[in-house]
């Protein structure tokens, strides 16, 4: 997107202290930190919101925060940190260019934790109606569906290739087999050439 300031990070238009770069993936220091060392990661393609992701890109991005992770904080001389994404405008989301953050945190830094971010009021009693209702969204909806069909194409594509792969040994194994008893079919019988001339 040719407005956007991550985008144009992406595109070297805009310098900036990068920490990790491969091919679709980037993370950078932030230029207004909440805490030392607080990194944002973002992928290079410009989606807005998580769910936009293709998920095998989304899995890439989440492998980069997760070795990130142990690095960062202990990098800055601490064991923990906040990771968190504002995953659209009601998420307080300023730049429309999905990333995350990577807060170390600090004994006594007075920082708030996730908890503290929103303080809506939720009766007890509302709870199992809104479990009911997140599991019945998920069981109506496609998307674990299509998580669960690639896995078990996946797990299709392995035993074909495993069966194959045994076949192709054991047809390797009956073709030595058969090589051997061809060569041991030309060649000379010593023990009756011996036999005859000893007689």
């Amino acid at each position: 997107m040719p407005d956007c300031i991550f985008c144009k990070i992406v595109r070297g238009e805009i310098q900036t202290l990068k920490v990790y770069e491969d091919s679709l993936n980037l993370a950078f220091l932030d230029i207004n930190p909440s805490s030392l060392g607080h990194t944002i990661i973002i992928p290079k393609k410009h989606y807005q919101k998580l769910e936009e992701m293709p998920e095998e890109e989304a899995k890439e991005l989440f492998s980069v925060i997760f070795r990130l992770t142990k690095i960062i904080p202990k990098s800055v001389g601490t064991t923990d940190c906040n990771i968190g994404i504002n995953n659209g405008k009601f998420a307080g989301q300023e730049v429309s260019h999905l990333h995350f953050h990577i807060i170390p945190r600090f004994e006594g830094d007075k920082g708030l934790p996730m908890q503290g971010l929103v303080r809506m009021e939720v009766k007890k009693e509302d709870l199992p109606k809104i479990a009911e209702k997140i599991k019945k969204e998920i069981e109506d909806s496609e998307v674990f569906k299509e998580s669960e069909k690639s896995e078990e194409q996946k797990k299709e594509k392995s035993e074909e290739i495993k069966e194959i792969k045994e076949e192709s040994t054991k047809s390797s194994e009956r073709e030595w087999q058969e090589f051997n008893l061809e060569e041991q079919d030309k060649a000379p019988n010593y023990s009756e050439a011996r036999r005859e001339e000893f007689y």
